[in-house]
């Protein structure tokens, strides 16, 4: 009996060891298809000249105003009527480009997709600093380019990537050098971080409690002191330049309504679409726990997790999960590389469930569950030349008048050379809180006047009483679909 089970367990070791195989071989094919599709996918948004989601058009416009020298954070009642919500760093990294690209679009993608297809590295580094295991640090890496998320939000011109690049290169500095010349490394990586999007403090808090787990409470001071200071100086520097205007750009004006709906429903739908590595990462999680290993990548994806919080707020939207989704892909591979080390069957189920997991990210939008998961029409979307043909109809439009334009689509005003006035949702979000009462004035006045030549609505996210100034003293003229649709209005003579 012994002797048949003996061989009965040799025989299915051997053929685990083939299905093993035979998953990381489709595994290596399934990562590879993830990486050539996001970069496809890049490529054509990069070099689509019109906007794909809000706000894009407003980093283009901070970069200009940076490469002018001109200011960026400037009274919200006095025109532009602006609002520049996220700190100078992105828009100074893309002002840096535009003498190679020019005024567009592709400025900002540039750094955005740049940025995301440099992180898988940072993944992959992390996952074998502190596993030392090649295949899982490789796959878990590049299929944070599979992930639906990073897939929709990407190469689109916002900080997210960036500031997320600098968060997990603070990570990996200090697994690498935890030493004093690592804190204060990583302290500023983490301060470039910061100051391309403020809410990132998940790094921070988690290098943080791991030198404390470590008890090594003097680099946890120094760290926090020296992000501190610096972080606090430069904040209180940038204040003084701009009388003021950072510190309420940054703080008062960002100040939105909050939904434990929307929070839920963005959970909801992490959970729907990276249900496979969420699952991998408790586990890994579990595991440590359990060995109580002062692990800084579980620390990460707990602070990671806590800082989503903020998607509660009115305007944010599932990139505010990427940064978890890179926090958990990193867990994955250490779990992944904790139970290889262990020679069981592991291995096997880690690669089976992260092909699984690359598969439905494919395959999620046309199953019967993407009903739950709603998204703009956007997202997700390659433009094709089609669209840019639709778009250059706006174009004309808006090189067929002289004067100033106004226009929900900011991008076709400085593509053209005109200046960019108003942040539609931004106001919207400041009336409610009767913040810009003289500046939405100022704004029906130029309307009811005739100052500006041309108005393009698209979301139609003016406050209310701006949409009936259009309306009473201009015409609508044409609309054209160009993934979104846009109403074109003349002056009424």
């Amino acid at each position: 009996m012994r002797e048949q089970l003996k061989l009965l367990w040799a025989k299915t070791r051997r053929r685990c060891a083939s299905l093993e195989v035979t998953t990381s071989i489709l595994l290596v094919i399934a990562v590879s298809v993830a990486a050539f599709s996001f970069l496809y996918h890049a490529h054509k948004i990069v070099l689509f000249p019109y906007e794909l989601t809000n706000a894009e058009e407003l980093f283009l416009r901070d970069a200009i105003q940076i490469r002018r020298g001109q200011q960026v954070y400037t009274e919200v009642n006095d025109f532009p009527l602006i609002r520049s919500g996220k700190p100078p760093l992105f828009s100074v990294l893309a002002a840096s480009l535009i003498p190679l690209v020019g005024r567009s679009l592709a400025t900002t993608r540039l750094v955005a997709a740049l940025s995301t297809l440099l992180t898988p590295l940072l993944i992959g580094s992390i996952t074998y600093q502190a596993g030392r295991r090649v295949m899982p640090s490789v796959a878990c890496g590049c299929a944070y380019l599979g992930s639906i998320f990073v897939y929709q939000w990407g190469a689109w011109g916002r900080v997210d990537p960036t500031a997320i690049l600098f968060s997990l290169l603070a990570i990996l500095v200090v697994l690498h050098w935890p030493d004093k010349r690592g804190i204060c490394l990583a302290a500023f990586c983490c301060l470039l971080s910061l100051y391309t999007k403020q809410t990132l403090w998940a790094a921070p808090a988690a290098i943080i409690l791991w030198l404390l787990w470590r008890r090594q409470v003097r680099h946890a001071l120094g760290f926090a002191l020296l992000l501190g200071a610096v972080g606090g100086a430069l904040f209180l520097l940038f204040t003084v330049l701009t009388r003021g205007q950072f510190f309420l750009h940054l703080v008062v004006y960002n100040v939105r309504e909050y939904s434990y709906r929307a929070f839920f429903s963005y959970w909801r739908a992490y959970l729907l679409t990276h249900g496979g590595i969420a699952a991998i990462a408790l586990l890994g999680g579990a595991i440590y726990l359990r060995d109580k290993k002062p692990s800084l990548p579980l620390l990460y994806l707990g602070a990671s997790a806590l800082m989503t919080v903020t998607v509660g707020r009115a305007g944010a939207s599932s990139n505010y999960f990427l940064e978890l989704v890179a926090a958990t892909l990193i867990l994955c591979g250490l779990c992944w590389g904790e139970l290889a080390n262990r020679r069981d069957n592991g291995s096997l189920v880690m690669s089976a469930v992260l092909l699984l997991q690359l598969v439905w990210f494919r395959a999620f939008p046309f199953s019967p569950l993407a009903i739950y998961y709603a998204t703009s029409p956007s997202f997700g979307y390659t433009p094709q030349a089609s669209d840019v043909h639709a778009c250059e109809e706006v174009d004309r439009y808006v090189r067929s008048v002289e004067g100033e334009i106004l226009t929900e689509a900011g991008g076709f005003a400085l593509r053209n050379g005109k200046e960019l006035y108003t942040n539609p949702s931004a106001l919207q979000a400041l009336d409610r809180r009767g913040l810009v009462d003289e500046g939405l004035a100022r704004l029906e006045e130029a309307l009811t006047t005739g100052r500006f030549s041309l108005v393009i609505l698209t979301g139609q996210y003016y406050p209310p009483r701006v949409l009936e100034a259009v309306r009473a003293n201009y015409r609508p003229v044409d609309t054209v679909d160009c993934v979104f649709r846009y109403e074109i209005f003349v002056p009424i003579k």
